[in-house]
């Protein structure tokens, strides 16, 4: 588990970006302002004029960064303010008895009032760090198919506990270790949904948990549902094969062993990736970042990843003319593409899911939501793609 001089380090790093974003926040509402001020709404004002349109768009991509930096870095009154103002430019030019001036004046009194900088929350590191510890509980009622998961488990070198009560694990689990994975039942006595039950109590009462599997012999859809709403990882039917349970056990808790998750970020914006970075660093992956859109295809040859993290609105090559390309390769088809914007244009996402985009994810995000979502998709990636590389070799279909 992460120690606390680790999560100081962490913290302290996170909050030397914030500072650094902070001195240089006045220079970029300057030209900010500058840009507003320099929207061609004199006598010449034309509503299909190329400059008009040229202005507005630069505004919109300045808007757009200091939207996604703020709210990373805990300002989310400023990033509030440039979100409201992506609306503004967005709607410029839809019917409103509003004139050009007017308009120019509303969006700048926004970047003004964006000079009065307020923090209103530390930024968020995220909870789900790996650990590493290859720890599993089983609670499991059967102590016939407990002893049995247990042998699995520790003959493939898990360090597994087994549990015979649900209630009692979900009163006892504040004091124990914490887990890489829990293994549970469905159903305990005459509760048939127990396992589901306590999952909810645990996350209610402590927020984040380690991934869960459950176990069932049933296989319809009431308890399937029940099991996700309550935060399934995976859920597993019985009879459970050794090695269906030997591999998900791999999937989640082996994760020293495992080869870190490689995750390829392209944001023009160097402090967001540079948030972003550290968060998922923390958390176990490998990251590369790139600057220049135009240099991601090269990267993502040389770095193979298993999740592409692209963001939308970049100067030169958008994000979603970056996925199509990179879509054209037959490599990286298995692997994800997640969006992350300040523009929550549906335009844009049904674009974004067209051209190849797995997930769409809006700026300032949670952190936990993100690398709950790269952990999942990196999972499926590498599966696939490893299910691809042995039906090359045997000439089977996965």
């Amino acid at each position: 588990m992460e120690n606390t001089d680790e999560f100081d380090s962490h913290r302290s790093r996170l909050e030397q970006l914030r500072d650094s974003y902070l001195e240089k926040l006045p220079g970029r509402l300057d030209r900010m302002e500058y840009l507003v001020m320099a929207i061609p709404v004199d006598g010449d004002y034309r509503e299909d004029g190329g400059k008009l349109r040229s202005s507005l768009n630069t505004i919109y991509q300045e808007a757009h960064k200091i939207a996604g930096a703020a709210g990373s870095l805990g300002l989310l009154p400023t990033s509030r303010a440039a979100k409201q103002m992506l609306g503004m430019v967005d709607a410029w030019f839809d019917a409103s008895a509003e004139d050009p001036v007017s308009k120019q004046e509303a969006i700048l009194a926004l970047v003004r009032a964006m000079r009065d900088v307020e923090i209103t929350s530390e930024p968020e590191l995220g909870s789900v760090a790996l650990s590493g510890s290859r720890s599993i509980h089983i609670v499991e009622e059967d102590d016939l198919v407990a002893g049995e998961i247990l042998h699995w488990l520790e003959e493939a070198g898990f360090d597994a506990r087994v549990f015979m009560s649900a209630t009692v694990y979900g009163d006892t689990f504040e004091i124990l270790p914490p887990p890489d994975l829990i293994i549970m039942n469905i159903s305990f006595g005459d509760d048939a949904c127990a396992g589901p039950r306590i999952i909810r109590f645990l996350k209610q009462k402590l927020g984040n948990l380690p991934p869960v599997v459950f176990l069932s012999a049933r296989d319809d859809m009431d308890t399937r549902l029940d099991a996700l709403r309550a935060g399934a990882s995976r859920y597993l039917t019985q009879p459970v094969r050794q090695n269906e349970l030997v591999d998900v056990a791999r999937d989640y808790a082996d994760i020293e062993r495992a080869p870190a998750f490689r995750v390829l970020m392209v944001d023009d914006d160097e402090a967001v990736l540079a948030v972003n970075q550290l968060v998922l660093e923390r958390a176990g992956l490998e990251v590369r970042t790139v600057v220049d859109p135009k240099k991601a295809l090269e990267a993502a040859k040389a770095f193979e990843p298993d999740v592409v993290i692209l963001d939308v609105l970049m100067p030169e090559v958008s994000g979603i003319e970056l996925a199509a390309i990179l879509r054209q390769d037959r490599f990286f088809d298995p692997i994800p593409i997640l969006f992350l914007t300040s523009d929550a244009h549906p335009d844009q996402k049904v674009m974004s899911a067209a051209l190849g985009g797995d997930d769409y994810i809006n700026k300032p995000f949670d952190p936990d939501y993100l690398l709950t979502t790269i952990f999942a998709r990196a999972r499926r990636s590498r599966r696939l793609r490893e299910l691809l590389r042995q039906s090359q070799t045997t000439g089977i279909r996965p």
